[in-house]
């Protein structure tokens, strides 16, 4: 029989070295739910998917060129391909932005106030803040020949099908002959197509009071996707592999959709599921990164479960405490009162610049042992939330059916 070890390299390999990038609704990604649900399947478990359509972004080369010089100009998720000529308009400000007029000829460069953060995309089902909004349709009415983001920050500021645009984000340290009124050419490729997919998931026991074990399958088509997240995929596999009898009942989720504009796995598996019946959440995320250990943050938790949580970090080696945050599924689980542990790598989001969705996450970030590690403590962190989850239903009035709600799309 296959070591744990031996288990979680083989599907670290073909999830990473044979499929690759993996974004919803592509060819790749349709490859590697195969080989999830094959898995799962083979285990003898209950395979339920849930199917989808959207559209995946398939990258192109892109550049940038001034009377300063030529930079390489990596096209924004979803960017419409373009060779286009006109002469720089730099807009700091939303105010600013909202004060101007359509004109032809003006590549637009958006910095300071405007590129702190990522554009929430329009199709984005969870959350849709006004500023980002009044923006988005601010720049659908301007509809430049090409959009220029000046940031620091990590992601490219515009990923969104619907925009139309052609655009790119580059750091502020590349900004390179972008005065106002500066002649500029963009050159930026990449073809949006449609496609399906599907959200996987295996039940091992009855629904009502399982356990949500869960996992992103899909990878932006920038990357690999070993931290992010096959890491985290193959050691859910691997569990199955081994025999999920002990944490039943329990079903493992394969969700379609975290790194995706439209979020289209999550939104498909939410369609079809009753959260009355999830009684919780473990969720992974980006485990197994080299040079560190793993962090467990707890979402939505009863105080007794909190407390046991931080003293079973408290003890095991390697693990650390870390504060609450949702940019992942488990927020899926906690938004509707339903306690979530999130794991995921030590200080994870300090390095997620440098790693995370470019061509560097490759199986060479990865340390196996990490994942080993968390492969053997979810058994036990599953034991914790049952024992917790049952004295509450033990003592009076300690019924948890009242915390639980749903979440679904805006």
């Amino acid at each position: 029989m296959p070591s744990l070890r031996a288990r979680l390299e083989r599907h670290l390999h073909i999830l990473v070295a044979e499929v690759g990038a993996r974004p919803p609704g592509s060819p790749a990604n349709r490859r590697a739910c195969d080989h999830a649900a094959a898995v799962l399947r083979a285990a003898g478990l209950e395979v339920v998917e849930h199917p989808f359509t959207t559209r995946w972004w398939e990258p192109g080369p892109g550049w940038i060129e001034t009377t300063g010089g030529r930079v390489e100009a990596t096209p924004d998720p979803y960017s419409v391909a373009c060779d286009v000529r006109g002469h720089a308009l730099r807009v700091a400000t939303a105010e600013a932005l909202e004060g101007l007029v359509p004109a032809e000829g003006r590549i637009l460069v958006l910095h300071d106030e405007l590129t702190r953060e990522q554009l929430t995309p329009e199709a984005f089902p969870f959350l849709d803040p006004a500023a980002h909004a009044a923006v988005r349709s601010t720049l659908a009415r301007l509809h430049p020949p090409a959009v220029i983001s000046l940031t620091d920050h990590w992601e490219p500021i515009l990923e969104d099908p619907d925009l139309g645009l052609a655009s790119t984000t580059l750091p502020t340290a590349a900004d390179v002959g972008l005065a106002d009124g500066a002649e500029v050419r963009v050159v930026l490729g990449g073809t949006v197509h449609e496609g399906t997919g599907r959200t996987v998931t295996a039940l091992s026991g009855p629904r009502d009071g399982r356990l949500v074990l869960s996992a992103h399958l899909d990878a932006k088509a920038t990357t690999p996707g070993a931290f992010d997240n096959a890491g985290s995929v193959a050691v859910l596999l691997a569990l199955a592999e081994q025999g999920l009898e002990g944490l039943a009942p329990v079903e493992v989720v394969l969700f379609n959709g975290e790194d995706h504009f439209d979020a289209c796995g999550e939104v498909a598996w939410l369609a079809a599921t009753d959260l009355s019946e999830v009684a919780a959440n473990l969720n992974l995320d980006g485990i197994g990164l080299a040079g560190g250990g793993t962090s467990v943050a707890s979402l939505s938790c009863p105080p007794a479960l909190a407390e046991a949580v931080c003293a079973w970090v408290d003890r095991r080696p390697g693990w650390w405490r870390a504060e609450p945050w949702i940019e992942s599924d488990h927020a899926l689980f906690a938004l509707a009162g339903i306690p979530a542990l999130a794991l995921t790598s030590e200080d994870v989001h300090a390095l997620l610049g440098g790693i995370a969705h470019t061509p560097r996450d490759t199986l060479d970030v990865l340390d196996l042992d990490l994942l080993v590690d968390v492969a053997t403590a979810l058994p036990e962190l599953a034991a914790l939330l049952r024992e917790v989850d049952a004295a509450r239903s033990r003592a009076p009035g300690g019924s948890a059916d009242g915390r639980r709600g749903r979440v679904a799309p805006r």
